[in-house]
């Protein structure tokens, strides 16, 4: 055998492997829906943190210098914002990107059983996460109303 008859067959087994996975939109939403979750849990643990940072530091400002107090809470929530702009654009992208997949995955007739477990446990992580951003939000929200009542006594 000549070496262009091991190649050739080489080559097409290598670039129908790509293909053959673009083929099968359950493999695909499943790919996009893990892909959202990833950069749904990093943006959800950079808020988390930021979050608990500002109310610890809201806390702990009470009694102390209404300036300095000040100061420090607008550098968290300038972080806060800065970490939720830097994340959120990977979470909307990885959105479209399964909204598109799953209307590719609808049009070739893919049963809706097939579909349906890899979205439920998307949307409960999500939903999940979501509930712990707004509890550590209004924790925040509380130590703040609180620092500023500490000041007007």
């Amino acid at each position: 055998m000549s070496k262009k008859s091991l190649v050739v067959p080489a080559l097409a087994v290598v670039l129908a492997a790509p293909a053959s996975a673009a083929a099968d939109p359950v493999a695909t939403v499943k790919a996009d829906a893990a892909k959202l979750t990833t950069d749904a849990t990093a943006l959800h643990d950079a808020a988390l943190a930021d979050l608990q940072k500002l109310a610890a530091d809201a806390q702990a400002a009470k009694g102390g210098s209404k300036d300095a107090a000040l100061a420090t809470l607008r550098a968290d929530r300038q972080k806060l914002r800065a970490d939720r702009q830097a994340l959120i654009g990977s979470v909307k992208t990885d959105r479209r990107q399964l909204k598109a997949d799953l209307q590719v995955a609808r049009d070739a007739k893919v049963g809706k059983a097939e579909l349906r477990p890899v979205l439920k446990e998307l949307r409960t992580t999500l939903r999940k996460q979501r509930q712990e951003v707004r509890t550590a939000l209004r924790a925040a929200r509380q130590a703040v109303r609180e620092l500023r009542a500490s000041f007007r006594k």
